[in-house]
């Protein structure tokens, strides 16, 4: 079965702290390890020298999604619940050199979103 990379961050409010980021950013890694394999991001290194833990950017994660049409589906329908339960934030996906955002999507939006997403993984196939 084919895979794509795809990175998917959320919008961050005023009022959250790095605690709060985390929850939220583990939060969304375990919705979308139900489609893929999930990563989050490592901040890179500035000295190659340094040696310690990793730090983790938070708000963004990658998910290694299979290229079926139904894969661009439940990831859409998996980060629209992620901000329905997040109410003020919006997300970003980006599927090699293409990002778009999803911002509170209507019925029709989400269609033409998992549309969009299927286009932009078969690009990247």
């Amino acid at each position: 079965m084919s895979e794509v990379t795809i990175q998917v961050s959320f919008t961050q409010l005023t009022t959250d702290d790095d605690f709060v980021l985390d929850q939220l950013t583990e939060e969304l890694a375990d919705d979308l390890r139900d489609i893929g394999d999930v990563q989050r991001v490592e901040r890179p290194q500035r000295d190659p020298d340094t040696k310690g833990v990793a730090e983790l950017v938070l708000g963004t994660v990658t998910v290694l999604a299979g290229t079926d049409p139904a894969y661009a589906a439940a990831l859409v329908d998996l980060v629209v619940g992620f901000l329905n339960r997040n109410t003020g934030r919006s997300a970003q996906l980006k599927v090699g050199d293409i990002e778009f955002k999803i911002d509170k999507p209507t019925a029709r939006e989400v269609a033409d979103l998992i549309s969009v997403v299927r286009d932009a993984v078969e690009r990247y196939r």
